[in-house]
């Protein structure tokens, strides 16, 4: 037993395991057909279209089923895979996903153990991301690395990896919002500016102005017919489920700003005093990755590698204060949420209660709630103690 635990506690096993995991994956699809790769198709195809002068973000009903939706700069940054050979291009792609992932993970500054528990906890997740073929690993991936780049003090390089995932999906600049509580925010700011900017202008130099500005239109105008109100895998859904009248959405996620707005704002004037410890940096980061899903009414059961991973960093930081919690977490989370649409479950259950209650949803929502009471507790906690002793030193001074 031991040798065992020791052999998948090495690096090397982790890393080989989410190779394998990607490949296999992709080796999968391929045999199962078109149809079982499809997302892979959409993000292939995008740039061939923007090549040919068509629409990209239009149905191609002959190639593939649903439509393109992310930003011009992603058909550029798919371009390589648009000219493999599909089998390659696919299995290429859910390697690399799952590597991305696997590399940001290890960029974090916790011990190898903690990584380890990362590792293996998304592991299941994964693979599940992995099949539909989206870029939810990347984002997750990308949030990781910002906080790991903002930790180093690399801050121009931190710049980048939000901006990289808003070019994926728009949501995944929220991790910027990191930034305020770490040295040189100017200099942040000014990087964001300079990669926003090559960014967006990205596609220029392949397509000419007049092009460049028609397609950004065509983008703009596919969102725009996109958008419905939905409630999707997430607090709305929730809502929505235990009160079939509800549609205040907007409401719901307007809440939600504020929450984070003020958990922000709380740990921002604290780091103004002092520099914040690294347990609540991450819980900062654990709290962003939450939230991104769980006030997402476009969310998707397959989007759920970004909370679990969140969920995850949550219950290493609760394992030393309160470890029967954290155990109680791990276990609803690993039950709940991450074998909730695999087949440790019968069909049945899937159909007729994982999915049409939202089961995966309810453990990422507990985590959410009670680490934001934390959050705001522990910030007006402290800072009132602040208070308090200052009024005390007053009069001496």
């Amino acid at each position: 037993m031991k040798a065992i635990k020791a052999f998948f506690s090495k690096e090397g096993t982790v890393l080989l395991s989410f190779l394998l995991l990607g490949g296999i994956i992709g080796v999968q699809h391929i045999f199962e057909g078109p149809k079982s790769y499809n997302n892979y198709l959409i993000f292939r195809q995008s740039f061939l279209h923007l090549l040919a002068g068509t629409n990209p973000y239009v149905e191609y009903p002959s190639e593939y089923f649903d439509i393109f939706l992310y930003h011009p700069s992603f058909t550029l940054f798919f371009s390589p895979f648009s000219y493999l050979p599909i089998w390659i291009g696919l299995i290429i792609w859910t390697v690399i996903s799952s590597y991305v992932l696997f590399y940001a993970i290890r960029s974090l500054p916790i011990t190898h153990s903690q990584k380890l528990f990362c590792w293996w906890f998304v592991f299941i997740e994964l693979s599940f991301a992995l099949h539909y073929q989206q870029t939810n690993p990347l984002i997750t991936a990308l949030g990781l690395l910002t906080f790991s780049n903002l930790e180093n003090g690399k801050t121009g390089r931190a710049a980048l990896f939000p901006l990289l995932a808003f070019c994926i999906k728009g949501y995944g600049l929220i991790f910027a919002a990191l930034f305020i509580f770490y040295p040189r925010p100017g200099r942040y700011i000014a990087s964001s500016v300079g990669w926003f900017l090559l960014l967006n202008l990205l596609p220029l130099p392949v397509l000419g102005w007049d092009r460049f500005l028609e397609v950004y239109q065509q983008w703009v105008a596919c969102l725009q017919a996109d958008y419905k109100v939905n409630y999707g895998f997430s607090i709305m859904g929730l809502l929505k489920l235990i009160w079939p009248a509800f549609q205040a959405v907007s409401t719901v996620q307007i809440l939600g700003v504020l929450l984070l707005a003020a958990t922000w704002s709380i740990y921002w004037l604290k780091s103004r005093v002092q520099p914040l410890n690294l347990t609540t940096r991450l819980s900062l980061l654990a709290y962003v990755l939450l939230w991104v899903i769980l006030f997402n009414h476009a969310a998707e059961s397959q989007t759920y590698i970004i909370a679990v991973q969140g969920a995850a960093l949550y219950i290493l930081l609760e394992k030393e204060r309160y470890p029967r919690w954290a155990t109680l977490c791990t276990l609803l989370v690993f039950f709940l949420t991450v074998l909730s649409a695999s087949d440790v479950y019968p069909p049945l259950w899937r159909r007729a209660f994982f999915y049409p209650y939202l089961i995966k949803v309810i453990p990422c929502t507990l985590v959410w709630f009670v680490l934001q009471f934390e959050l705001i507790s522990r910030g007006l906690q402290q800072r009132k103690h602040r208070i308090s002793e200052s009024q005390y030193r007053s009069p001496v001074l």
